[in-house]
């Protein structure tokens, strides 16, 4: 099981980076290629066009991953559930696009809606045979997937924008990537749905509150947009979003593709909760902070020196925004995988319920906090509101797993320590965060800070972890990883001991 985790880990990190490569690669070439009315009147269509999507966000699929034993009535009734969610989107799509376009006071925007309404019938009729690659962690299958869409999304996207000049690339691209979908969906996988709604009732009691989670999710992310755009501007909004994304890469990079790869195996173990899934849970829950942990708190550090580097100076105001989204990033991490334990156990109202608490704690701070002290104040409430989620996350988990307090700080306190050695390490070469303007960046100062930061962390966590007796856990399992290459790159026999 931790084997195929691992794999599938690997496969979804790799998928991640291929897919960000892609896109920075089509953003740098686009960007040349159309004006930036194009992607405005592109982003005006996907903000309806998402909440839409979020009507019909109940992830039927992932009742299918959880259930122990889902018959082919399942299967046939997610298609069918999702083949009418796709037809109603689409309705609603096409019945938006004359509002879209007088709310927007752009008119090219009700043709574009038509359109993309096409997308949403392509991805309904999608063969459901496909949520196997996951059920069976086959996930070099998954990447094969998933990969083909992009690269042919990619491929014709930047053919028709040199040869069009026109945001119908970003248009007919998108549809590419549905249809590819849905061609390869038949062709990997042999299973032939067909229409049936006999296990509606069981997949609305699972999926209805992942919908809930969904919809908080939303709100989570979009309540900043809100209340910055309203009180603060656009310059203001910039410097958080751009902030935000930096911030969080740890979570979207290395968090969510491991997440991913383990819930199948999770979902397979809940007969064994005191057992093998605590077990597994608690040594996914150790590499993932241990690999996490890290780069949040380094990126919190290296803030300033890396918006002057990678950004620019006119995006300064953005550094301290960063530091502090990135250490409530390090905190959602460990919500994350809380919360595929929830999911893998079938809680999904434990994770609405959460999510639900996180927004309304959210909300009361930021219209405190946003007011008095800007995007300063937005930053503080998400760390504070995250900080507060996560307590109470673990503690029902405790409850949920009888997983004990000390065992969960087992995990936490060797990352925890190590990472403030590194810490000490970086405000000695470039200061505290918090201080700005800071040091000025540099290139050469963040490579330096970025080397120093790693040596003094992977000394430290290794320090520790000797100094504890070299327990089982993070350290043990990424060093015989790290063998295993070795030995293969070698050539030699795998022997981990």
């Amino acid at each position: 099981m931790k084997a195929e985790i691992a794999k599938g880990a690997t496969w979804m990190i790799l998928l991640r980076l291929c897919d960000r490569t892609l896109g920075l690669v089509s953003t740098l070439i686009l960007a040349r290629l159309l004006v930036p009315a194009d992607f405005g009147l592109i982003a005006m269509a996907m903000s309806f066009i998402a909440l839409i999507e979020l009507a019909g966000a109940f992830s039927f699929e992932i009742a299918l991953i959880q259930h122990p034993d889902p018959s082919r009535e399942h299967y046939d009734t997610v298609w069918t559930l999702n083949l009418a969610f796709a037809l109603g989107c689409a309705g609603l799509t096409a019945a938006l696009a004359l509002v879209a376009a007088r709310f927007y006071d752009e008119p090219r925007l009700s043709l574009v809606m038509f359109v993309l309404s096409v997308g949403w019938i392509v991805q309904g009729l999608e063969n459901i045979g496909i949520v196997n690659f996951r059920r069976r962690m086959d996930f070099s299958r998954e990447f094969a997937f998933m990969f083909g869409k992009r690269i042919v999304g990619f491929v014709v996207t930047l053919t028709l924008a040199y040869a069009l000049r026109s945001y119908w690339a970003l248009i007919v691209g998108q549809l590419s990537i549905r249809f590819t979908g849905l061609v390869l969906s038949y062709a990997m996988e042999p299973f032939r749905p067909r229409l049936s709604v006999a296990r509606r009732r069981e997949l609305f009691s699972f999926s209805g509150w992942m919908l809930v989670s969904n919809i908080m999710g939303f709100g989570l992310a979009r309540l900043p947009h809100f209340l910055i755009g309203r009180w603060e501007g656009s310059a203001a909004l910039g410097n958080y979003t751009i902030a935000s994304e930096f911030a969080r890469l740890p979570s979207t990079e290395l968090s969510a593709p491991i997440n991913r790869a383990v819930f199948p195996g999770l979902a397979r173990l809940t007969k064994d909760r005191d057992g093998a899934f605590g077990k597994l849970f608690s040594e996914v829950m150790g590499i993932t902070v241990a690999l996490t942990f890290p780069a949040s708190i380094g990126l919190a550090l290296v803030a300033r020196p890396l918006v002057d580097v990678v950004l620019g100076a006119k995006w300064v105001a953005a550094a301290q925004i960063m530091s502090i989204l990135a250490i409530s990033g390090a905190i959602e991490v460990i919500a994350a995988n809380t919360g595929i334990a929830y999911l893998a156990m079938g809680k999904t109202h434990i994770g609405a319920a959460l999510g639900s608490l996180k927004l309304v704690v959210l909300g009361i701070v930021a219209v405190l906090l946003v007011p008095r002290m800007g995007i300063l104040g937005m930053a503080l409430a998400e760390l504070g509101a995250s900080a507060l989620t996560i307590l109470v996350s673990c503690a029902m988990l405790m409850k949920a797993l009888h997983y004990p307090a000390s065992r969960l700080l087992a995990l936490l306190w060797r990352p925890f320590l190590a990472s403030t050695a590194m810490g000490w390490a970086l405000v000695a070469m470039v200061g505290p965060p918090w201080a700005l303007p800071g040091t000025p960046g540099t290139p050469g100062l963040l490579l330096g800070t970025i080397a120093v930061g790693a040596v003094a962390y992977v000394s430290a966590l290794l320090g520790l972890w000797r100094m504890a007796g070299r327990p089982t856990g993070a350290e043990s399992a990424l060093l015989g990883r790290l063998r295993a290459m070795v030995e293969r790159v070698r050539g030699t026999p795998k022997l981990l001991g």
